[in-house]
């Protein structure tokens, strides 16, 4: 998901200064006690979002998710209803984006289909009759460039814009450098029109670049390019100064002026959809006179379903397991300061009480901290401040919604007038839901107030209480300000008819226009002409109008089963073909590219969702596949194992291993060497390696506890290219931005200590083995000291827990099992004899 306007790091800071705000107030029920299915944005809340010809490029409303435009109004110029005798300005444009969510590719059947509704956007008019963008340049200069002649120069630039994330990848650099410089520059106050934009790399940074030809120049100032010629200048806003103009129209405008139908609903279907993507500007604020309050900019922003899926989607009846793990930690728990020279916890408390979790709180697992002392684990919660113990806390999956508060109210029957809110059973049910949350939460007198609030207006709402007072109460109270309240209001999924279906003489609306129409009769006029101009529902075929739709919180719902961005860690996203540049830069981004598609679809197909798990598990495969160029054991034909030799970019092996990963896909892939060799081509390259970490070895468990060596023994029977395949891991941490979830990774290394490693004779063994310095095994750093730690521990183990007589007549790594101790006796010898 993304925030529909520029200027919030995350959904919860964004809610967090919406709340208190006029537009939050309007959720789900007006202060007048009507229905109200969606948000308003205000310009006090988003003045970013209010169109200016000499705004900051990009500025705007922001469509949050990927979909396409199935209905839109387009006003060519702002509408007006008479009010006494004022013509007030309003805008009736909007689009209506469908979406669709599928958490799990595995299970597509089990996702889900929503609408995004923009309201009352700016028209065509205020973006000015002409298609250029003009640039004024606000440097002091501004080096003229060229096209870049080196060859396989992509003149598009980067995919992705300057968000991408490519830097230091080869292959990358040389498709993608910035322009070549003329060494000349254009001066301050130049004025270019903005012909085309690309973004390249400079300096390992991907920055913004415009092609221009230029329409003025300063007079008696020396300047690369003439009037009329055209070259390359930088695009970054500090330096060019955009204004604006017909050019700067949101994609669908362009589309929908091109149509020429103005002030009505146009309908799409099939092909005629117009795309949108997340992030793509959509519009911007529209400008209202009401007329009992001033002039501002605002839009609607309402999220509904018709969806049959939805209740089983919310309640993950299918078992999804993609997307981020939260952990769930409930009110009243103890909590825990950690000491961290000995690494033990204490209980927090004033005098003899103990200090106890404030409210109920749904935590990102990549936001926490886990960490073991003895036999017990704690979970650091940041907005407590404290830690919790494990065993009080609670992993909930992403698209568990029901088991994160998310609650189903319903309103099948239609309203017959607009006063009928109040007495409604949707409102009635979350009104006990807010009852007895408060009911819970007894911290203060304040709090009791509350109590005594919700109790008094469920009694009133049996009666069937009417009138302004008592929808203001209603309405004060659905908008709690405390924090418990907050949330639950955000997570109300409600089943309601829509407002945009019926018009100002509808049955709806008629007895209360009428009623006003007795005391206020220019009002009542004006309100009935501007909800005749803003309802739309019934002129689009694809949304059952006669149905009661589902009500979902722009911001709130959105932003939970969002599955995460570019900007973010990759836990629970697809990893970017830019992102394994950087993690892998002596890669051709040939393999990259080729494999980046199944690196996505085996990392969901298996659950393997965390950014560290997906480090762990690619370093391994960089490594082990030779920079993925090899997919088959050299020289296997002439192994004593052949034809079940390895294949695959971790290399499947063995006849046993074949016939058990056949048997996982349910396809043949060992009867025939035809059939064997698929493991050598994609998806099965890819597919078998992941089959390998998370199914048949537990390496994949170990990734998430970020546990290195216990990995690469796993992946490779001992540490053969361990110093590559942790220079992979550390650039990887870096780029799929992995660090938060480090939990053994200590002064850039692993320590035989911590890993699981040691408490394995093989582990011990082999860590001994090949840190040993006379010792033939390569790809670790040898030392003395690590050596000795290996063999000491082995032969602890052997003496603590003797070898069966399997393990003493099998070989380890060359050496007799029965002749172990032995070994090992010498070998600490030596190395003693050393130190």
């Amino acid at each position: 998901m993304v925030l529909p306007t520029d200027g919030y790091s995350s959904a919860s800071e964004f809610m967090s200064a919406l709340q208190g705000t006029q537009g939050d107030a309007f959720w789900l029920l007006k202060s007048q006690g009507h229905w109200h299915g969606g948000l308003h944005l205000f310009d006090s809340f988003v003045p970013g979002a209010i169109y200016r010809p000499d705004g900051p490029a990009g500025h705007g409303l922001k469509s949050m998710t990927d979909g396409h435009i199935v209905a839109y109004r387009l006003n060519d110029d702002y509408r007006a209803a008479a009010h006494n005798k004022r013509a007030l300005k309003f805008s009736t444009t909007f689009i209506l984006v469908k979406s669709t969510c599928v958490p799990d590719k595995a299970r597509p059947a089990h996702g889900l289909d929503f609408y995004t509704l923009w309201m009352q956007l700016a028209p065509l008019s205020v973006y000015g009759a002409s298609d250029s963008v003009i640039g004024e340049v606000t440097a002091t200069a501004l080096k003229v460039r060229r096209d870049n002649p080196a060859p396989g120069w992509v003149r598009q630039g980067l995919p992705g814009g300057d968000g991408a994330q490519a830097r230091t990848c080869y292959d990358v650099q040389n498709r993608y450098p910035a322009p070549r410089d003329t060494y000349t520059q254009l001066p301050r106050l130049s004025t270019v029109e903005i012909l085309e934009e690309a973004t390249f790399l400079l300096d390992r940074r991907a920055v913004p670049f415009v092609y221009v030809r230029v329409m003025s120049v300063p007079e008696g100032v020396s300047a690369g390019l003439a009037v009329g010629e055209s070259g390359w200048i930088s695009g970054q806003e500090k330096y060019l100064k955009r204004r604006g103009g017909a050019g700067a129209l949101p994609r669908w405008m362009k589309a929908a002026r091109q149509k020429g139908v103005f002030n009505e609903v146009v309908a799409l279907a099939g092909d005629n959809v117009l795309p949108v993507s997340a992030g793509e500007i959509i519009g911007h604020l529209g400008y209202l006179e009401s007329p009992h309050s001033a002039p501002h900019h605002f839009c609607h922003l309402e999220v509904f379903s018709q969806d049959s899926r939805l209740p089983d989607f919310v309640a993950n009846r299918a078992g999804v397991t993609a997307g981020e793990p939260f952990i769930h930690s409930p009110r009243g728990k103890p909590r825990y300061f950690h000491r961290e020279r000995d690494n033990t916890f204490e209980a927090l408390a004033i005098g003899d009480d103990p200090v106890l979790t404030g409210e109920e709180r749904f935590t990102p697992r990549s936001k926490t901290r886990w960490q073991k002392s003895g036999d017990n684990a704690w979970y650091e919660i940041p907005a407590e401040r404290s830690w919790l113990a494990e065993s009080d806390v609670t992993v909930v999956n992403q698209f568990d919604l029901a088991k994160r508060g998310f609650i189903l109210l319903e309103q099948d029957e239609p309203p017959l007038t607009v006063r009928q809110t109040l007495r409604e059973g949707w409102l009635r049910q979350g009104f006990q839901r807010l009852a007895a949350l408060a009911q819970q939460n007894t911290r203060d007198m304040y709090s009791l107030t509350y109590i005594e609030g919700y109790q008094r207006l469920l009694k009133e709402m049996e009666f069937e209480s009417d009138g302004e007072k008592f929808s203001k109460r209603l309405w004060q109270f659905l908008h709690n300000r405390q924090s418990h309240i907050l949330k639950q209001v955000q997570r109300l999924i409600v089943k309601h008819h829509s407002e945009w279906l019926h018009d100002g003489m509808s049955a709806l609306w008629r007895a209360a226009l009428d009623e006003q129409g007795k005391h206020q009769p220019a009002l009542a006029l004006y309100n009935r002409q501007f909800i005749d101009a803003l309802v739309w529902m019934k002129d689009v075929p694809e949304i059952r109008s006669s149905e009661a739709l589902w009500h979902l919180h722009p911001v709130t719902f959105l932003e939970a089963i969002s599955k995460g961005d570019a900007n973010t860690c990759a836990c629970n996203r697809d990893i970017t073909l830019e992102e394994l540049c950087a993690m892998a830069p002596n890669i051709k981004v040939t393999l990259l590219e080729i494999n980046l598609q199944a690196f996505n679809e085996a990392f969901s197909l298996f659950g393997i969702n965390t950014c560290i798990g997906k480090t762990h598990l690619l370093a391994q495969i960089f490594h082990e596949s030779g920079g993925l160029i090899y997919t088959k054991e050299i020289a296997g034909e002439s192994a004593s194992y052949s034809p079940w030799y390895g294949r695959g970019l971790i290399q499947i092996t063995l006849e046993t291993n074949y016939k058990a990963y056949a048997k996982y896909i349910n396809e043949d892939v060992f009867s025939t060497s035809t059939n064997r060799d698929k493991l050598m081509s994609l998806p099965h390259s890819v597919t078998s390696a992941a089959w390998f970490s998370k199914i048949h070895t537990k390496a994949a468990v170990f990734a998430d506890l970020d546990d290195f060596n216990k990995i690469t023994l796993t992946v490779n029977g001992g540490f053969n290219g361990y110093n590559d395949r942790l220079s992979f891991f550390k650039k990887g941490l870096e780029s799929l931005k992995a660090s938060h979830l480090i939990k053994l990774y200590k002064n850039e290394h692993y320590t035989f200590e911590e890993s699981d490693i040691y408490n394995g004779k093989l582990g011990s063994l082999a860590w001994g083995i090949w840190h040993d310095p006379q010792s033939r095994r390569i790809g670790t750093s040898k030392n003395n000291n690590e050596a000795l730690k290996g063999y000491l521990r082995a032969k602890y183990l052997i003496e603590t827990n003797p070898l069966t007589q399997k393990e003493k007549e099998r070989k380890w790594y060359g050496i007799i099992g029965e002749n172990l101790s032995s070994f090992l006796d010498e070998k600490i010898n030596k190395l003693n004899e050393v130190n």
